[in-house]
């Protein structure tokens, strides 16, 4: 519960406001000794030697780690549910004979203070041999790995060739596009960080880094160390952003780990916001080809893609899963398109791996398809909201299969485009166009899109304990997926509150204990209100059952007859039989379950552009987002996860890429110097509009909202480009000023 009947969000947040929030450097352990890592500054190089001798006699120096005192180690886990034949490489803490990315850490420094750490990792002496690198998507000659030929860790095919071919070669029209989206870096305000002590009679480590869930982070250490996933405390608390690259373990974690058990002290290790550029999960990464066919009566007919990633130097757990799994869960789009195929392959290259970056699949299959609809829209000259309607599954169709075996559980394309074509007055174009003058170009451009959210591993748990505190019912909520700023303690407490006749205020979500024994996923993929919320609903309606047969025996009537509202038991007519608070002589307590279950998100994004004709730059003038989020349970929370997304998506489309040396492998945007960052003035006022259709796939009807504004603006952001360059294939990502002045000189 938050301070005097103020609830714990609103609480949280003024925390953060007031910089009283707790992230993970500003954890404290006792006697804590530091960790600085020595990084290989070649992106492909044989380790010669590796000279510790200097470094472990400075003063202060306590240990210095290398691939030698890693021997037990073991791999990495790596989510491979797609299939047979994916080669997985071995990735190690520190790397001993080879490195294969620029920021590698071949040996960890453990020493007293931060500054005598750093005085030591720079009197290590690592001469290396610098080979040829596989940079891109283009280049298998040199390999990164021996077993894995042509540097592709697996090929992938689904869906209908046959039926395809069949559909292209008697399509009235075929249209097709080629996209390629640049790596991407998270940029999250908290770099990467880790705490960690072991205790020697227990053998339990316990552990602070920034993460998005308890049990990810158990399962990989678990892997590497080859321990029981209960041998790990991890701590929770305020995480400075997630977007996907903190739900995973890093090398950095498993040597601070290790150095705790080895000196027997606790270690600490705080990143640098460079080495966050160097080493954290990238994004994107992908090359996309695509062909759409059409019939005599502009109806879709058939879908081909071919889908490359960029999986980077090793395997992040769930890269290859991410990169095929979600684009095939969206595959035809909103579109009712009876044969579809697509190819996949997931390709290593000397570069810090990639990962799920938020939207993971789905902004890129969005994108592919909505850019493949416009030139086509374009050809036919048919306007793009009509070619849409045409072609979109209607509401009443749902549940929709897909060619790729997806089912989408709901939604409503003609109502979600009307909405957009009314708010952002998109018939009003015309006028603006002419009104510009003869140096400004404008464009619009929309995205029609849909996209899976939820799923998980095992069922998602909350225990609910309901309690007596200072004579009156208060409610407190445990899960095991971890929020990183999406107000999870505002959403379970609107889940939980209403029904069990609760004020907001008397609910508390707690950080759940380091030994939870709770199953249940982190928070990732769009999945913490579809999957924790329906625990949590779940847990609720127990108690909810309790406290009204309880009553009922006072009342002498059956425990349907009652419910709950304003903090007492009351009967059909609203009059009281007792309050909750004197059914609690002693707390309460049901533990909720839900199995994972995905539900499909959908939107439409309208945007508009100005473009300077003699410079190429990019103004965003309008920008209108329609989401169906299925039941919305917090309004507010909602809104401002599509404009987080919104915010992530335009900077894809006009300015963000981890630019790396083709010839050397090294990054040239490693610093907030170099990396373009949208900023507020990048982004003019927007709207969103909910209109949504609540999901059968769920208790509670809701669908994940998190990756939405990110699909919905790179798309909408960059076909408005493409309109107002004239059409046709988009310049290269991201839309830069000089590539979009380029595009104009033609």
């Amino acid at each position: 519960m938050g301070r005097a009947g103020v609830p714990q969000a609103e609480a949280e947040r003024v925390n953060k406001l007031r910089g009283l929030g707790r992230y993970t450097a500003d954890e404290r352990f006792a006697r804590a000794a530091s960790a600085i890592f020595v990084r290989s500054p070649h992106a492909h190089a044989r380790i010669v030697s590796l000279d510790v001798t200097e470094s472990a006699r400075l003063p202060g120096v306590l240990r210095v780690l290398t691939a030698s005192d890693c021997a037990g180690l073991h791999n990495f886990p790596v989510m491979d549910r797609i299939g047979n034949g994916l080669t997985i490489p071995f990735r190690p803490v520190l790397a001993g004979d080879l490195v294969r990315h620029p920021g590698e850490a071949v040996a960890c420094v453990i020493a007293e203070t931060q500054d005598e750490a750093l005085d030591a990792a720079e009197a290590v002496l690592v001469e290396y041999d610098a080979l040829p690198a596989t940079i891109g998507l283009d280049d298998g000659t040199v390999l990164v790995h021996p077993n894995a030929a042509g540097n592709v860790a697996l090929h992938h095919q689904a869906g209908d060739a046959r039926a395809v071919r069949a559909a292209m070669a008697e399509a009235a029209l075929v249209v097709e596009t080629e996209i390629e989206l640049p790596r991407l870096s998270p940029v999250t305000l908290e770099p990467r960080a880790a705490w960690a002590r072991w205790d020697a009679e227990t053998g339990i480590y316990t552990v602070r880094a920034p993460h998005q869930g308890v049990n990810e982070m158990r399962r990989d250490f678990a892997a590497v160390f080859g321990l029981p996933t209960d041998r790990f405390h991890v701590l929770s608390g305020d995480v400075g952003g997630g977007f996907g690259p903190r739900n995973i373990a890093y090398p950095e974690y498993v040597a601070v780990m290790l150095a705790a058990r080895l000196t027997g002290r606790p270690v600490s290790w705080s990143g640098t916001r460079s080495e966050s550029f160097l080493t954290d999960i990238q994004g994107r990464g992908v090359r996309m080809r695509g062909r759409l066919a059409l019939d005599a009566a502009a109806r879709f007919t058939a879908l081909w893609m071919s889908y490359d990633a960029d999986l980077g130097a090793y395997i992040s757990p769930v890269a290859v899963f991410a990169n095929i799994n979600n684009p095939l869960q969206s595959l035809t789009g909103c579109y009712a398109i009876a044969a579809a195929h697509a190819e996949f392959r997931v390709i290593h290259t000397h570069a810090v791996p990639t990962g799920p970056y938020r939207g993971a699949g789905r902004p890129e299959m969005a994108l592919l398809v909505e850019r493949l609809v416009d030139i086509a829209a374009g050809r036919l000259g048919i306007d793009p909201f009509a070619l849409r309607g045409r072609n979109a599954i209607p509401a009443e169709a749902f549940p929709w299969s897909l060619p790729s075996g997806a089912r989408y559980d709901s939604g409503d394309f003609l109502r979600l485009m009307r909405t957009a074509r009314q708010a952002a007055d998109w018939d009003g174009f015309p006028v603006r166009q002419a009104a510009a003058g003869s140096g400004v170009r404008l464009g619009r451009g929309m995205g029609l899109f849909i996209e899976v959210s939820g799923g998980g591993g095992a069922p998602d748990e909350a225990t609910l304990t309901l309690a007596a505190v200072d004579g009156a019912a208060a409610l407190r909520i445990e899960t095991v997926t971890a929020s990183t700023g999406q107000s999870h303690a505002r959403t379970f407490a609107l889940v939980a509150a209403p029904r069990l006749g609760l004020a907001e205020a008397a609910v508390s979500l707690v950080a759940s204990d380091p030994r939870t024994t709770l199953s249940g996923a982190g928070s990732y993929a769009s999945r913490s209100t579809i999957a924790a919320g329906s625990a949590v609903a779940a847990a609720a309606e127990a108690l909810s059952l309790r406290l009204r047969t309880a009553a009922a025996l006072r009342a002498n009537c059956a425990a349907d007859e009652l419910h709950l509202a304003d903090e007492c038991v009351r009967r059909a007519d609203a009059s009281p039989v007792c309050r909750i608070v004197d059914l609690l002589g002693e707390p309460l307590r049901e533990t909720g379950r839900f199995a994972p279950a995905n539900a499909f998100a959908s939107g439409c994004h309208v945007a508009e552009v100005a473009i300077d004709a003699a410079t190429g730059a990019v103004v965003l003038t309008r920008y209108v987002a329609v989401d169906d989020a299925g039941v919305t349970i917090d309004p507010r929370a909602v809104e401002a996860q599509i404009h987080g997304g919104i915010a992530q998506g335009v900077g894809e489309a006009l300015g963000e890429e981890a630019v790396i040396d083709r010839a050397s492998g090294q990054p040239c945007a490693a610093s907030l110097m170099d990396y373009m960052l949208p900023r507020a003035n990048d982004f003019p006022d927007h709207r969103v509009i909910e209109c949504d259709t609540p999901s059968p796939f769920n208790p509670i009807g809701v669908k994940g909202i998190g990756e939405a504004g990110t699909t919905g603006a790179l798309c909408a952001v960059a076909s408005a480009v493409a309109d107002a360059l004239g059409g046709g294939d988009l310049p290269a990502l991201p839309l830069t000023q000089e590539r979009v002045w380029r595009a104009m000189l033609g």
